[in-house]
Parts: C-alpha cells; structure tokens; sequence
C-alpha cells in the first residue's frame, strides 16, 4: 500500500510537470502592452469622471443661481464711460426764474464732449454767445421749485439737449453745472 501511494505521488507529480512543461512566455512586449492599456483605461476613467463632475455643478449653479446676470446688474460689470473734454468758456449766467415773485439765479456751466472730435470745440467757441442765450432763456422759463437739487438731472438733460439741437458739427455728451445757485 505504501508503494501504491508512492507510485501515486510520483505520478502525479511528474504528470504535473509534464502537463505544464514550465513558464510558457508570450512573449517580450506582452506584459508592456497590457500595463500601458491599464494606465490608459485609468486615465480615461478619470477624464470622464472629471468632465460629468464638472457638467453636473456648472448645470446645478446655473439652474440654482439667482445672479447668473450678475455681470448685466452689478456696476462693477457695466462699461465705463470714456473721459470727456470739457469746454468751459461759457460765462456765469444770471437771470430770473418764472415765478410769479422772481428769484434770482446764478448759473455756470461746462460742456463735455468727446475729446477726439476738433470740430465741435471749434463751433461751440464760434457759437458760445448763442449757447449763453438759450441756457438763459432756458432756466428763465422755469420756477424755483423746478430749479431745485431734485430736478438737477432733467434740467441737465433739457440744456443739453436744446444746445444739441443747434449744433451742426456734432453733439455735446454731457452739460455740467460748475455752478448753481438760486435766491429768493
């Protein structure tokens, strides 16, 4: 009985190494190829990971997010204005207002431009008695409650835009006042 064990045990034993007749090589570039497909499939995992994580938040902020028009709301975004040039060689005028008991005002103003236009400093110089005249009859024409600090954006709007009405080479972009008094 002993020797039928052995004459198993070498059996097999020896049909073990017979079957697998040692290492079998599939050759020098196998392995490579396989590590570079599984490094390959790795990093394409993690793009598409990347990429659907990404899509996925911007789509949720975008629906969740009230200030998605921040940039058309918030003033930091709006566009500046370019500077102007201002042509100052109006004189004070000074006039009386409509009401019934006058008063009295006082009146300076600048009229900006745009810097890169010559012509228009050239005509409101040639026209500067007439633009006088018609901010006179202008402020004249109304009562010292719409004289006051809270009408100073309409009468702004109104003098440059009768000025602009006369102008031939171009268009004042703005009427300041450098000064504004009005006494009852």
């Amino acid at each position: 009985m002993a020797d039928e064990q052995q004459d198993m045990n070498l059996e097999d034993v020896g049909a073990g190494v017979e079957e697998a007749g040692g290492p079998r090589r599939g050759g020098l570039f196998s392995g490579l190829i396989l590590n570079v497909l599984k490094w390959a499939a790795i990093g394409v995992g993690v793009i598409i990971l990347v990429v659907t994580t990404t899509v996925v938040t911007f789509n949720a902020l975008k629906k969740g997010s009230a200030s998605q028009n921040l940039a058309a709301v918030s003033p930091a975004y709006q566009t500046k204005e370019p500077p102007l040039a201002y042509y100052d060689n109006i004189d004070q005028i000074r006039g009386q207002t409509a009401d019934e008991t006058p008063a009295v005002y006082l009146l300076r103003v600048s009229l900006g431009y745009d810097p890169a236009d010559k012509q228009i400093s050239v005509e409101m110089g040639l026209r500067e008695r007439e633009i006088q005249n018609l901010l006179l009859k202008y402020v004249s024409q109304r009562t010292v409650a719409e004289l006051s600090s809270a009408h100073y954006d309409e009468l702004q709007e109104g003098m440059r835009d009768a000025i602009n009405a006369i102008m031939t080479t171009g268009k004042i972009k703005s009427l300041v006042f450098r000064e504004f008094t009005v006494v009852k």
